[in-house]
């Protein structure tokens, strides 16, 4: 028999290492894997036994430009799922959101979830409270497997030292540095964590906030200084940046108003920097108050500052055992550990379909 064939889509390695490190891990078990659409599935399931994994579904439909073209591709999409299931293949989605995020359906969307939740074999999930919402959309207790967001920092240069880090950013070794990284989101705080940094630097001038996402049009440079204290890279981050963000800062800061997963904290982690976040459960599954992280109520400004201050009193042996123990965390779950439990969930299936 032919070497099972991993199809994945959509391809989002550009922009997220994610697919890419889980990719290579499955490889790693001696699989074949590959990036393509359902049709490719379709066809590759043909000649060899194929599993189709998908995540961010609502790629499906997002070039859609009116909700009848957005009806009319996940419809397509999700006949040509029925027949590829019928014709033997196997199906994984990641459930990476609670939903899309600023999504122009959002009825197609749920409609679009519901129908995987019948049809995936397996559906992965980050935690515990991704693992109720795949349930409450229909997916039955044995096709849920919860494996927490791996560490993604090995896909980053990681070759520098927090010396150097700061020179970049011409920041003093004695100043307290946050920082926030990723995409700016509405749903991400960033406005809030603006003020919030304002506030405290008035109070503790020796204080600096990196925001390495881009915000607005994109300026040539290494860093603008819009306002007091505040670092600000004007356009995408390149890989080769990432570590001279984490690495050149105390905390991430990330006040996240919703979220069930994030990449940002597992990268965070996974560079041994400690976070502060709001007391979200999806959040607390991941890092705990005082081991890793400092917790602030969520949507509490005051509460933001208060916790950003509290950092800025930390002495630097603790600085230092609150970076070992988010370094812990972060390289607790590897890719690995994912592309392994995946696939002994796709062989116990296989066995299943078999009988």
């Amino acid at each position: 028999m032919n070497k099972l064939l991993w199809l994945v889509y959509p391809d989002f390695r550009v922009s997220n290492p994610y697919q890419d490190l889980l990719a290579r891990a499955l490889s790693d078990c001696g699989l074949n894997t590959r990036f393509g659409t359902i049709t490719d599935a379709l066809e590759a399931t043909q000649s060899s036994p194929t599993v189709f994994h998908l995540h961010w579904e609502d790629t499906i439909y997002a070039t859609a430009s009116s909700e009848n073209d957005a009806r009319e591709s996940v419809e397509a999409f999700l006949v040509e799922l029925a027949v590829f299931r019928e014709i033997g293949g196997l199906v994984v989605w990641t459930l990476h959101n609670a939903a899309p995020h600023e999504d122009a359906f959002p009825i197609l969307s749920d409609r679009l979830r519901r129908s995987l939740a019948k049809q995936a074999d397996i559906v992965h999930v980050h935690g515990s409270m991704a693992s109720d919402l795949a349930r409450r959309n229909g997916v039955s207790d044995e096709r849920i497997i919860l494996v927490p967001h791996p560490n993604i920092a090995p896909a980053y240069p990681n070759d520098i030292d927090d010396e150097a880090a700061r020179r970049y950013f011409s920041i003093d070794h004695n100043e307290t540095v946050f920082a926030f990284l990723g995409a700016v989101r509405s749903y991400k705080g960033v406005d809030m964590l603006l003020r919030a940094f304002a506030e405290v630097h008035r109070m503790q001038p020796k204080t600096q906030l990196i925001l390495g996402g881009r915000q607005g049009k994109s300026q040539e440079g290494r860093y603008l200084m819009p306002s007091p204290g505040i670092r600000q890279i004007p356009h995408f981050v390149d890989d080769g940046i990432v570590q001279y963000v984490l690495r050149a800062t105390d905390y991430v800061v990330l006040p996240y108003k919703r979220i069930l997963t994030s990449g940002a904290v597992a990268l965070a982690l996974g560079f041994g920097r400690p976070v502060i976040i709001p007391d979200l459960p999806t959040l607390l599954e991941v890092v705990q108050p005082g081991r890793e992280a400092l917790v602030f109520r969520t949507g509490d400004h005051g509460d933001l500052v208060r916790a950003m201050l509290e950092a800025c009193e930390h002495n630097w042996d603790y600085r230092v055992h609150l970076q070992e123990q988010a370094l812990r965390t972060g390289q607790s779950v590897t890719f690995a550990h994912l592309a392994t439990a995946l696939l002994g969930c796709i062989h116990a299936r296989q066995l299943m379909v078999g009988k």
